[in-house]
């Protein structure tokens, strides 16, 4: 596998500052807002979100865990092989803002099958998306309300993000050729 780009922890940090002062403009009262962090993808990213946006906004966001393993079109051609945690919302939904949060967004399946956990727990009054990288070749008509990233990229490329809770040096995007 050949690495065609790389991009480091600065950039990597920047658009996650990014995205939040998107999300704190566009919520600024952050009522009824709620982080939904895709699994395992999404996880991390959530958690580097929320502690971005409650420095905005001064105060905590809730956070939830989606797992969209029984809602992938894809199963049969692409088990699940790796760990999985399961769903956990933090509050009702009902009435909420949940924004879905990952770390790449491709085809639009993946969102697909989030929306379809979600609905599954409860009716919220508004899901957006938000990604560290947009690397397009959509296969769904899904766009990101929050990209960090955009980064063109083929079909049979693979895009590798490395993100670490504790140290922001460890951050990592690889493009890499298949």
């Amino acid at each position: 596998m050949l690495v065609k780009k790389t991009i480091e922890s600065a950039e990597i940090s920047a658009a996650i500052e990014s995205m939040a002062d998107a999300i704190a403009a566009a919520h600024p009262k952050a009522d009824n807002l709620v982080l939904a962090g895709i699994a395992n993808g999404g996880i991390i990213l959530c958690s580097l979100l929320e502690n971005a946006l409650a420095k905005r906004l001064g105060s905590s966001i809730p956070k939830a865990v989606i797992d969209i393993s029984f809602h992938r079109d894809d199963i049969g051609q692409h088990p699940i092989t790796k760990e999985v945690q399961a769903t956990h919302m933090a509050t009702d939904p009902e009435d909420s803002t949940i924004i879905l949060v990952d770390d790449v967004l491709f085809s639009g399946r993946t969102v697909r099958a989030a929306i379809a956990e979600v609905l599954t727990i409860g009716r919220p009054y508004q899901v957006e998306l938000a990604v560290l990288v947009d690397r397009g070749n959509r296969r769904l008509p899904f766009a990101a309300n929050y990209a960090g990233l955009v980064e063109e990229t083929t079909p049979e490329q693979k895009v590798e993000v490395r993100l670490d809770p504790h140290s922001t040096e460890k951050y990592r995007i690889e493009i890499i050729e298949a």
